[in-house]
């Protein structure tokens, strides 16, 4: 097979994998959507599931897919769209999940519970501080040519890209760990959420570690 063949297989590989990654997440936001309005949205602790499961499983999976090439409904724009199109995501996300973690700190302030004792809860908090300084590094590398002279731009967007990795996973982790068969209905939708949950967190960080790798390239040059 020619080498022109294989960057073909390849390309519509990523392709396919983009659109069945669009699906899963699809999936999973309508099911927790599903659950939540099941449980009832007169009750805070819903819209604290509801947020957080949006901010993290839609909002901040799809900014990060905006920027990857082979990512089907960005592909045809241009870089300056993708960068906009992540960042209103990106908000949008961080904005639904620092209300929704908010609603729950609320919660157990009013009924006198200890804050940040389980592991969803610790994995959540640890996802936010990242989350925090993401959004810090985003904003440097909107200006990274104007402080050049102090760091150099490339150094920034890797801060940026590991910072926001480490929180779009640490949260999805959160995510999973209350993913109990008694939340989602059966053991058997709870597996399936958990599965389908780390296939979307696999698929969706392909773009940004293919940007990475080619920019330590460029680096090493």
């Amino acid at each position: 097979m020619s080498s022109s063949s294989v960057e073909s297989v390849a390309k519509y590989s990523e392709v396919l994998f983009n659109t069945l990654n669009h699906v899963l997440i699809g999936y999973v936001t309508i099911y927790l959507s599903y659950v939540s309005y099941m449980s009832g949205f007169g009750d805070m602790f819903t819209w604290h599931i509801f947020l957080c499961s949006v901010g993290y499983q839609f909002f901040m999976a799809e900014s990060f897919l905006t920027l990857y090439s082979a990512n089907s409904w960005t592909m045809s724009n241009s870089p300056d769209t993708k960068r906009l199109l992540h960042w209103v995501l990106q908000v949008i996300g961080c904005v639904a999940i620092l209300i929704g973690t908010g609603l729950e700190i609320y919660i157990k302030e009013e009924r006198k519970r200890s804050h940040f004792k389980s592991d969803h809860a610790i994995t959540g908090l640890v996802s936010i501080v990242f989350i925090v300084l993401s959004m810090l590094n985003g904003v440097a590398a909107l200006y990274a040519t104007k402080i050049r002279h102090i760091i150099k731009p490339i150094y920034i967007k890797l801060c940026h890209y590991l910072t926001g990795i480490v929180a779009f996973v640490i949260g999805m982790v959160s995510l999973a760990l209350e993913y109990s068969p008694r939340r989602m209905g059966s053991v058997e939708h709870s597996n399936m959420l958990i599965s389908f949950t780390t296939i979307v967190i696999a698929l969706t960080l392909i773009g940004v570690i293919k940007t990475m790798f080619g920019q330590f390239k460029g680096m090493c040059r």
